[in-house]
Protein backbone atom coordinates (compact mmCIF):
# COMPACT_ATOMS: atom_id res chain seq x y z
CA UNK A 1 0.00 0.00 0.00
CA UNK A 2 1.27 3.67 -0.73
CA UNK A 3 1.31 6.42 1.73
CA UNK A 4 -1.07 8.99 2.05
CA UNK A 5 -1.57 12.11 3.64
CA UNK A 6 -3.25 12.13 6.93
CA UNK A 7 -6.81 13.17 5.17
CA UNK A 8 -6.93 10.20 2.72
CA UNK A 9 -6.57 7.53 5.75
CA UNK A 10 -10.08 6.68 6.24
CA UNK A 11 -10.06 6.40 2.15
CA UNK A 12 -7.36 3.26 3.17
CA UNK A 13 -9.19 1.79 6.32
CA UNK A 14 -12.17 -0.21 4.36
CA UNK A 15 -9.75 -1.89 1.50
CA UNK A 16 -7.27 -2.73 4.10
CA UNK A 17 -9.94 -3.96 6.57
CA UNK A 18 -11.20 -6.41 3.59
CA UNK A 19 -7.75 -7.02 2.35
CA UNK A 20 -7.27 -10.99 2.36
CA UNK A 21 -10.13 -11.91 4.23
CA UNK A 22 -12.81 -13.14 1.92
CA UNK A 23 -15.53 -13.31 4.95
CA UNK A 24 -14.65 -9.26 5.77
CA UNK A 25 -18.45 -8.34 4.57
CA UNK A 26 -20.20 -10.37 6.45
CA UNK A 27 -18.09 -9.11 10.03
CA UNK A 28 -20.53 -6.01 10.37
CA UNK A 29 -19.24 -5.40 13.63
CA UNK A 30 -16.06 -5.06 12.57
CA UNK A 31 -16.91 -3.16 10.00
CA UNK A 32 -18.67 -0.44 12.07
CA UNK A 33 -15.58 0.26 14.35
CA UNK A 34 -13.05 0.17 10.91
CA UNK A 35 -15.51 3.45 10.00
CA UNK A 36 -15.62 4.17 13.25
CA UNK A 37 -12.01 4.70 13.08
CA UNK A 38 -12.27 6.68 9.69
CA UNK A 39 -14.60 9.27 11.33
CA UNK A 40 -12.06 9.99 14.02
CA UNK A 41 -8.96 10.37 11.48
CA UNK A 42 -11.32 12.41 9.56
CA UNK A 43 -12.14 14.92 12.65
CA UNK A 44 -8.30 14.94 13.68
CA UNK A 45 -7.13 15.49 9.51
CA UNK A 46 -9.66 18.90 9.84
CA UNK A 47 -8.34 19.70 13.12
CA UNK A 48 -12.06 19.48 14.44
CA UNK A 49 -11.07 17.83 17.72
CA UNK A 50 -14.39 18.55 19.01
CA UNK A 51 -15.85 15.96 16.84
CA UNK A 52 -13.34 13.75 17.96
CA UNK A 53 -14.15 13.99 21.68
CA UNK A 54 -17.61 13.30 20.53
CA UNK A 55 -16.74 9.61 19.40
CA UNK A 56 -14.37 9.11 22.89
CA UNK A 57 -15.98 7.26 26.02
CA UNK A 58 -15.76 9.25 29.17
CA UNK A 59 -13.45 7.36 30.52
CA UNK A 60 -10.78 6.54 27.22
CA UNK A 61 -7.22 5.94 28.28
CA UNK A 62 -4.63 6.99 26.29
CA UNK A 63 -1.00 5.28 26.14
CA UNK A 64 2.21 5.72 23.92
CA UNK A 65 5.79 3.74 24.14
CA UNK A 66 7.72 5.78 21.69
CA UNK A 67 11.61 7.03 21.81
CA UNK A 68 12.01 9.76 23.65
CA UNK A 69 13.44 12.16 20.81
CA UNK A 70 10.05 11.79 19.63
CA UNK A 71 8.01 15.03 21.48
CA UNK A 72 4.86 13.23 21.80
CA UNK A 73 2.36 13.31 25.13
CA UNK A 74 2.65 9.46 26.52
CA UNK A 75 -0.37 9.42 28.86
CA UNK A 76 -3.95 10.81 28.84
CA UNK A 77 -7.38 9.83 30.58
CA UNK A 78 -10.39 10.84 29.72
CA UNK A 79 -12.37 11.88 26.59
CA UNK A 80 -11.41 16.05 27.92
CA UNK A 81 -7.84 14.93 28.26
CA UNK A 82 -7.37 12.42 25.42
CA UNK A 83 -8.75 14.95 22.77
CA UNK A 84 -6.48 17.46 23.94
CA UNK A 85 -3.15 15.39 23.93
CA UNK A 86 -4.21 13.97 20.35
CA UNK A 87 -4.36 17.64 19.47
CA UNK A 88 -1.37 18.35 20.46
CA UNK A 89 0.19 15.36 19.00
CA UNK A 90 -0.80 16.07 15.62
CA UNK A 91 0.40 19.72 16.17
CA UNK A 92 4.24 18.69 16.46
CA UNK A 93 4.50 17.28 13.38
CA UNK A 94 3.91 18.54 9.64
CA UNK A 95 4.33 16.88 6.48
CA UNK A 96 3.26 13.44 7.54
CA UNK A 97 2.34 10.53 5.50
CA UNK A 98 1.28 7.33 6.64
CA UNK A 99 1.70 3.97 5.04
CA UNK A 100 -0.86 1.23 6.42
CA UNK A 101 0.65 -1.97 6.33
CA UNK A 102 -1.94 -3.78 8.28
CA UNK A 103 -5.30 -3.94 9.74
CA UNK A 104 -6.66 -6.41 12.03
CA UNK A 105 -10.39 -5.89 13.28
CA UNK A 106 -11.50 -8.71 15.72
CA UNK A 107 -14.56 -7.96 18.26
CA UNK A 108 -14.36 -4.38 19.70
CA UNK A 109 -10.69 -3.99 18.75
CA UNK A 110 -9.00 -2.56 15.88
CA UNK A 111 -5.50 -2.99 15.31
CA UNK A 112 -3.43 -0.92 13.24
CA UNK A 113 0.05 -1.49 11.87
CA UNK A 114 1.79 1.76 9.79
CA UNK A 115 4.38 3.37 8.59
CA UNK A 116 4.87 7.14 9.43
CA UNK A 117 7.24 9.76 7.50
CA UNK A 118 7.38 13.66 8.22
CA UNK A 119 8.90 16.80 9.49
CA UNK A 120 9.03 17.57 13.45
CA UNK A 121 7.18 20.85 13.60
CA UNK A 122 9.40 23.11 15.83
CA UNK A 123 12.88 21.86 14.74
CA UNK A 124 11.71 20.43 10.74
CA UNK A 125 13.97 17.31 11.51
CA UNK A 126 12.73 14.31 9.55
CA UNK A 127 11.55 11.04 11.19
CA UNK A 128 10.20 7.96 10.01
CA UNK A 129 8.18 5.60 12.40
CA UNK A 130 6.79 2.31 12.84
CA UNK A 131 3.86 2.45 14.48
CA UNK A 132 0.99 -0.47 16.31
CA UNK A 133 -1.96 1.02 17.14
CA UNK A 134 -4.71 -0.82 19.21
CA UNK A 135 -7.89 0.99 19.71
CA UNK A 136 -10.69 -0.68 21.38
CA UNK A 137 -14.85 0.29 21.27
CA UNK A 138 -17.19 0.15 23.93
CA UNK A 139 -20.57 -1.08 23.48
CA UNK A 140 -21.81 2.32 22.53
CA UNK A 141 -19.34 2.89 19.17
CA UNK A 142 -17.12 4.88 21.52
CA UNK A 143 -13.05 4.71 21.67
CA UNK A 144 -12.64 3.31 24.96
CA UNK A 145 -8.83 2.72 24.66
CA UNK A 146 -5.73 3.43 22.82
CA UNK A 147 -2.71 1.89 23.08
CA UNK A 148 0.14 2.96 20.62
CA UNK A 149 4.13 1.52 20.30
CA UNK A 150 6.63 3.78 18.01
CA UNK A 151 9.59 2.26 16.60
CA UNK A 152 12.30 4.68 14.84
CA UNK A 153 12.96 3.26 11.32
CA UNK A 154 15.97 5.60 11.13
CA UNK A 155 16.59 7.42 8.04
CA UNK A 156 13.45 8.53 5.83
CA UNK A 157 13.59 6.71 3.27
CA UNK A 158 15.55 3.74 4.56
CA UNK A 159 13.57 0.14 3.92
CA UNK A 160 12.87 -1.54 6.91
Amino acid sequence: MAQVTLEQIPEVLGPAFAAGDAAAEAKARERANVERLGRMVHAISRGDFAELRAHLAPGVTYEMAAPARIPWRRHALGADQVAATIAENFGTVCEQRTEPLSLVSQGDTVMVMARETGRFAESGTAYEVVIAQQFTFDGEGRLAGFRSVVGEVGEPGREI
